[in-house]
């Protein structure tokens, strides 16, 4: 519905996205509206679809996820302040990131057929890596259960004009392996899913990290892992998970680089890195020893784009 100009109590602004369960909206609080504390005037209003506003399983899945996101806070993923019904509507109050995804820039950077600065992959990883570490090691509930997120991928990764990299969207995210979907099925995105979610198998940190280890991979190739003709191929590739080595598409790399690559992309989820701090302190070290920053400072060459 464009034409709306108001939704809970904030102005529309401008439609952002809309995906399979919500559309997105930046919004501007009203004059005296509601606000819950810190939450800033200019924001991101997710609303779940009219069509499914009466589905009790669609409207459970939208406030779980927003009662987990309400509970996460940490500089590298994007802050929701609270959920709440206005009418029919289902809305979920979200900070607003001024940027781009990290897909967007992927894609500017392969249409250039140039790559991305190794130093601002490597940054961004580490960011992503800083996020998951949190994610992975915030209890909830009395039992005190683990998250995963699932569906680490660049879409669900924002890079702001400050440089602030943020990770986004819990929809699938799993809480000690528990969530509303069907037991089995395919939840996430595909390209970037472990061998593990591809076959089924019940997923734990190790799974996120093997996407991050993706993204990293594709980043410092400046091409797509997978070239599959068809979902079919892409699901066998991604199960067998038969890398190529990072060093024959992207030579100029250090041979540090291609080490911690094809460790984190192991099909076995044994042989990979255990822990986000784990792969993280590898980048930090392959930074140092390559004179790269680990600072904002290495995403000057990005944030013109």
């Amino acid at each position: 519905m464009s034409h709306e100009t108001e939704l809970g109590g904030y102005l529309i602004v401008g439609k952002l996205a809309v995906g399979g369960m919500a559309e997105v909206y930046q919004a501007r609080a009203k004059p005296n509206a509601h606000r819950s504390g810190g939450e800033p005037e200019e924001v991101v209003l997710k609303r779940l679809l009219p069509a499914h506003r009466a589905d009790g399983a669609y409207v459970k899945h939208f406030v779980d996820e927003a009662k987990l996101a309400v509970r996460l806070r940490h500089p590298n993923i994007v802050r929701t302040w609270r959920c709440f019904k206005s009418g029919q509507d289902y809305l979920m109050v979200q900070e607003l990131v001024a940027g781009r995804t990290l897909a967007h820039l992927q894609e500017l950077f392969q249409r250039a057929q140039r790559p991305m600065p190794p130093a601002a992959a490597v940054y961004i990883v580490r960011c992503l890596l800083q996020a998951l570490e949190y994610v992975h090691h915030a209890k909830l509930g009395d039992a005190g259960a683990n998250i995963v997120h699932r569906d680490v991928n660049p879409s669900n990764i924002l890079v702001s004009v400050q440089g602030e990299v943020k990770l986004t969207d819990f929809g699938v995210a799993d809480v000690e392996g528990h969530t509303g979907g069907d037991p089995g099925a395919l939840r996430g995105t595909l390209p970037y899913m472990s061998p593990e979610q591809v076959l089924g198998l019940e997923v734990d940190r190790r799974s996120d990290l093997f996407s991050a280890a993706v993204i990293l991979w594709e980043l410092l190739a400046n091409r797509r892992l997978y070239g599959a003709d068809g979902e079919a191929e892409l699901m066998h590739q991604v199960r067998n998970a038969r890398i190529p080595l990072l060093r024959q598409v992207a030579p100029r790399l250090p041979e540090y680089a291609e080490l911690i690559v094809r460790k984190a992309l192991f099909a076995d989820r044994d042989l990979r890195f255990q822990s986000a701090a784990d792969l993280a302190r590898a980048l930090e070290l392959l930074a140092r020893r390559s004179g790269w920053p680990l600072t904002v400072d290495a995403l000057r060459p990005l944030l013109g784009r």
